[in-house]
């Protein structure tokens, strides 16, 4: 047994891998973050603009390798607000969302690359009950020992979440379009519970 604990402890010597020390739990900054969205209607004549108001996300973070931590991240689908309420409640509804049944869009991640000027992470996105293996590119725009600040943009096809695959328009063909721009900016600081 301690000829397997002294191999083990030299993998972890070799290949670098933080220990406990170095790794920092990061929450949400959720007053100074923003998870917003995107979409051309009416055939492209027009977009519209929203936001959800209500998420939260963890995060395990390696200072000086973002390749090294991990996220998960929840967003209460109720909280969608474009500023109109009617059609908030319509994407509520069963035509969209149906938050009763599906109340929370979740990212868990797998993996976190460094592309060079960029980032990637890859994960699962669960949203209106489908999962769906992603890879979303990013770009930190701070990075800090207790802090971290992360923007992006990245666009997704809602049909396949089956979100709206069912509503039609009375008058206009297509008149929201499939794809979905993700704009999200958030800034993360190390949890309470760590001390300073």
């Amino acid at each position: 047994m301690q000829v397997l604990k002294s191999i083990a402890l030299s993998v972890l010597i070799l290949f670098g891998v933080p220990s406990d020390q170095e790794r920092v739990k990061l929450n949400i900054e959720s007053n100074h973050s923003t998870v917003g969205f995107m979409v051309r209607i009416a055939g492209g004549i027009t977009k519209v603009r929203g936001k959800f108001t209500e998420f939260d996300m963890d995060m395990d973070y390696v200072d000086g390798d973002l390749t090294k931590s991990s996220v998960n991240f929840t967003i209460q689908a109720s909280s969608i607000d474009t500023g109109i309420d009617d059609r908030d409640q319509h994407l509520r509804s069963k035509d969209f969302f149906e938050v009763e049944t599906y109340p929370e869009i979740t990212f868990v991640s797998s993996a976190i690359r460094n592309k060079g000027e960029v980032f990637e992470i890859e994960g699962d996105l669960t949203m209106h009950g489908i999962k769906k293996h992603v890879t979303i590119p990013f770009v930190a725009t701070s990075q800090q020992k207790s802090s971290l600040g992360i923007s992006l943009e990245w666009e997704l096809d809602r049909k396949e979440f089956g979100v709206g695959t069912g509503f039609k328009h009375t008058s206009i063909k297509n008149f929201i379009s499939d794809k979905i721009k993700v704009e999200i900016d958030f800034w993360t600081r190390k949890a309470k519970n760590q001390g300073n």
